[in-house]
């Protein structure tokens, strides 16, 4: 069955790589994606019920790859932008700086989105595309969890 997977995987890899540069412009990141959806259907070979649609369902896996690595490349382009924003901050805020930085990067955004850009939950809302009443709970959590950094205790 895996020796199957192989030869198909033949012949339909540079096409695979294409789709995947279609859609992330960028020769290594189209590696990647094309890698870890290889990865991903290697593993779950076993599923696919016909073997007529391995083109087909190796594709989809490798558009929702690069849909997700499109997905971490924007949040982490847009955490960047927040971090870049600390470099104007007055030296007695190192220390929450320091706390923010010992959250996981989700609950500190949360913060940061808060305090340091001045959003309103609503814009926190439209931003995050979440309901308010998400934003308003999340960011409480992440008031939390900062409070007890700060304090001394670990989350």
């Amino acid at each position: 069955m895996r020796k199957l997977f192989e030869q198909e995987y033949v012949k339909i890899e540079k096409s695979l790589f294409l789709v995947a540069i279609g859609y992330l412009r960028n020769t290594e990141d189209a590696k990647d994606a094309v890698q870890d959806a290889v990865i991903c259907a290697y593993r779950s070979f076993d599923k696919l019920k016909r073997e007529e649609y391995f083109k087909t369902w190796l594709t989809r896996i490798v558009i929702n790859k690069c849909k997700d690595f499109l997905k971490r490349k924007k949040y982490t382009a847009e955490l960047q932008d927040n971090l870049n924003s600390f470099y104007d901050i007055p030296t007695e805020d190192f220390e929450i700086m320091e706390a923010i930085c010992r959250l996981d990067s989700k609950t500190a955004l949360y913060i940061t989105l808060r305090f340091y850009n001045d959003m309103t939950y609503e814009e926190m809302s439209k931003v995050l595309k979440l309901p308010v009443s998400t934003v308003k709970y999340r960011t409480s959590g992440a008031i939390k969890k900062l409070k007890k950094i700060m304090e001394g205790d670990e989350v």
